[in-house]
């Protein structure tokens, strides 16, 4: 199957990157631009408010003159404290730290501050424009003359936010002037109510807020040169981290496809990062396992091949010399000739059984019997290897169980159990096997006390022609394939099942399945 192109992971991972790095300097640039004044005026309000609160709790302190020296030193700010008993306020103390920065707070800002704080729950908070120099064209808070100050405190009212009036001429020629840039900037005030053992009193902390217009442009230039940076980094970073990334993947592909033109001996290298340090230990596993299903796919075809080829060749002699020599059309050769087409039809039915079972597609028709009698009545198969071969079979048990399940196939479980131990037994001929109940369960063991079976090879016992001794020696009884079909019919009874073996004392093979109570019970 051809497959589509792609392009390599390295690719991937460099676009990645640089998109995760665009997208990142897409979001600095929007917070660093457009909400840098927001940001900044907000926290400018809570920390002037911070001080301001701190005064109020501090008012009738010892220390209220010290902490507002303190504030305005490390803060730059400027304090205000009225006594607003009266209709005209008077000053308890204004600030004098600052010589650079405009120290007084205009009283009509501070007639307005009263108002807006006592319409808000003795709290107020504003922000004025300033123009250094001159008055601004429009009408702002802090702006007014000491003359309009003075006509404010003799009439008793608070100034009105409104530009003074003019005498038409001075407004006429101020209209044409020429115009002429002119310093502005925007001062925070904070005013708070509080009652006193002194009377009521208002604080008022106000701070200049720095014009972040030139800010911003600074900003924009130094994130100019930073997403350059950043770019090129991102560029040079993405093409290092996709090759560190990609080149363990690459070289166990390259490995992998070794591996599947059957080269076995290859180990796969540990990686650089834990997901290809298991990837590489799993694939090395995979090879080994591979190898071993190969040697064992080789050994399979060639004991097949062995028993195969062992009674075609009995047959064809047989029938050659019957054909040639009229004396030989004996009955006990046509028996012979019987014997190994029988042996042949058994090895072709078994390997049908397996791969019947494997995939599923035999019956399995479960119904009660009774497991003892079965055994039985497979023991008076071997009457006459009793009888020829001193063969000592022997069946324990301590009375009758009944089980779920196939009669025919764990006849076939039985019988082949019974030809393996045959097959392998002790000098002492003696084969037992022993039904034991436990509980609610039955466990069957067929024993022998052969040479038994090394550990490492327990494991492979039960796959199909696999022999311990590696010798194509003809099976005494059955085909060789009896313990692979013992493992797919007792799966199909969900049974537990497995061997226990000592080297030089023999081999149990044993199986549990649940028992069936019976009335006598």
């Amino acid at each position: 199957m051809k497959l589509k192109k792609k392009h390599p992971l390295r690719i991937y991972l460099g676009i990645g990157f640089l998109v995760f790095s665009v997208l990142l300097l897409a979001v600095l640039w929007f917070f660093q631009t457009v909400f840098l004044e927001s940001f900044y005026k907000t926290v400018k309000t809570q920390q002037v408010k911070s001080c301001t609160y701190s005064l109020t709790d501090y008012a009738e302190s010892s220390d209220f003159y010290s902490l507002i020296t303190e504030i305005e030193e490390q803060n730059n700010m400027t304090v205000g404290v009225y006594n607003t008993d009266d209709s005209i306020f008077t000053s308890v103390y204004t600030t004098q730290t600052h010589p650079g920065f405009n120290a007084d707070i205009a009283m009509n800002t501070v007639y307005n501050l009263y108002k807006q704080a006592s319409e808000h729950n003795g709290e107020h908070s504003t922000i004025t424009q300033v123009i250094h120099g001159v008055r601004s064209d429009k009408p702002l808070l802090n702006n007014y003359s000491a003359d309009t100050e003075k006509q404010f405190a003799s009439s008793g009212q608070a100034p009105s936010n409104t530009e003074p009036s003019l005498p038409d001429g001075e407004i006429q020629n101020h209209r044409h002037e020429p115009a002429f840039e002119r310093e502005t900037s925007e001062v925070l005030a904070y005013a708070k109510i509080i009652n006193t053992s002194s009377g009521e009193r208002m604080i008022i902390v106000e701070s200049e807020i720095t014009p972040v217009t030139s800010v911003v442009e600074t900003l924009r230039i130094q994130l100019l040169i930073v997403t350059a940076v950043i770019l090129i980094l991102s560029v040079v970073i993405a093409i290092f981290l996709g090759k560190a990334i990609a080149k363990p993947i690459s070289d166990t592909n390259e490995q992998a496809k070794a591996l599947a033109e059957q080269n076995y001996d290859i180990t796969f290298e540990g990686g650089r990062y834990r997901e290809i340090t298991e990837l590489n230990a799993t694939l090395t596993y995979a090879a080994g396992e591979l190898k071993k299903v190969d040697s064992l796919q080789k050994e399979l075809i060639a004991n097949i091949s062995h028993d195969l080829r062992t009674p075609l060749t009995m047959i064809t002699g047989y029938s050659e010399v019957m054909r040639d020599l009229p004396g030989e059309m004996t009955p006990e050769n046509i028996q012979i000739i019987i014997d190994e087409a029988n042996r042949l039809n058994s090895l072709v039915t078994d390997l049908l059984d397996i791969s019947r079972l494997q995939s599923g597609t035999a019956d399995v028709k479960k119904a009660p019997f009774s497991l003892t009698k079965c055994i039985e009545s497979i023991f008076s198969r071997y009457t006459k290897l009793i009888e020829n071969d001193g063969l000592n079979i022997v069946f324990e048990h301590d009375g009758e169980v009944f089980i779920m399940g196939d009669e025919l196939r764990m006849t076939q479980v039985l019988y082949n159990l019974i030809n393996n131990a045959i097959n392998y037994i002790g000098d002492d001929k003696t084969v037992i096997v022993r039904q034991t109940v436990t509980g609610d369960k039955v466990r069957v063991d067929v024993i022998d006390h052969g040479d038994g079976i090394p550990e490492e090879q327990l494991k492979y016992i039960w796959d199909r022609y696999y022999r311990v001794d590696k010798e194509h020696r003809r099976a005494v009884i059955g085909t060789g394939l009896g313990l692979s079909i013992v493992k797919n019919i007792l799966l199909a009874h969900d049974a537990e099942f497995a061997v226990a073996s000592t080297l030089g004392e023999g081999s149990d093979f044993y199986f549990t399945l649940p028992i069936i109570p019976t009335d006598d019970e």
